[in-house]
């Protein structure tokens, strides 16, 4: 594969679906075969946990609004990534917590990674993630202007999280979002969608609370798995059923990884 990719994450709500997008990104560079660094600025640790090598961002300088340094030392070891990609052609993928959209917004800006990127081979992705919830739709429609404005050569790139129904549709009103209609549809011509598919959270749910990543919770053996999910009388699934069930939901994540692979047009 030619050049490489910077990816950053984004959602300005919470329980939207980052962490799992972040976690397909980075499996669907693996798959083709590229080398990804993660980085995570997620006082959870939840993708740390899932994909074991992740470089974590201290957090607390990005809450350290009287150090005019904090930032570039918060995000040096992401710099210093950035830098060595020219050469290296590492993609790099990174994740955030909602709380802190707007800091690292700032510093992309700031630093002008979009245009570094861009001179190092690169492509910057910027991932906004949402559901249907009209307050996380307002925080998509006003981080996506931020990142137009901020970042005019990253490509923004709008996962929809279809679990609690479709997001922004055709004919989609945007006076929900309190935008006019022109400054809407010109904000939407400007990104592409990724829109993942739909699973029953009956299922996704307990194998999303234990902490395996996709790759593990694929290949692990049906009885292991079976205590995750119970019968209409409570009781555990036996082995065979606990297998039904696991590839049930392999389909579903292949799918996703089709789905992200597209939409964020990778080779």
């Amino acid at each position: 594969m030619q050049g490489w990719y910077f990816i950053v994450i984004l959602s300005a709500i919470g329980g939207q679906g980052k962490t799992l997008f972040s976690e397909l990104a980075t499996l669907v560079l693996r798959s083709l075969r590229c080398r990804v660094q993660v980085f995570s600025a997620d006082v959870q640790q939840r993708l740390a946990a899932k994909l074991g090598s992740v470089t974590t961002i201290d957090t607390d300088l990005l809450n350290a609004p009287d150090d005019p340094l904090a930032l570039l030392r918060a995000f040096s070891p992401l710099s210093h990534a950035i830098e060595q990609a020219a050469e290296s052609g590492c993609s790099i993928v990174l994740d955030t917590a909602a709380t802190w959209d707007v800091p690292v917004a700032r510093f992309l800006r700031d630093m002008g990674l979009d245009k570094v990127v861009a001179d190092g081979g690169g492509q910057m992705i910027v991932v906004l993630v949402t559901t249907s919830n009209h307050d996380a739709m307002r925080a998509l429609a006003k981080t996506t202007e931020v990142v137009t404005a901020a970042l005019p050569l990253a490509r923004p790139v709008w996962v929809l999280n279809e679990r609690v129904g479709t997001v922004l549709p055709t004919g989609f009103d945007p006076d929900l979002l309190g935008l006019e209609a022109g400054h809407f549809a010109k904000m939407r011509a400007g990104v592409s969608e990724v829109v993942l598919p739909r699973m029953d959270d009956r299922l996704w749910q307990p194998v999303d609370r234990t902490g395996l990543n996709l790759i593990d919770f694929v290949n692990a053996d049906p009885s292991e798995l079976a205590a995750l999910w119970v019968d209409a009388a409570g009781r555990p699934l036996d082995r065979l059923s606990a297998a039904v069930v696991q590839r049930r939901i392999a389909s579903w994540i292949a799918k996703m990884m089709e789905e992200a692979s597209r939409g964020l047009g990778f080779p």
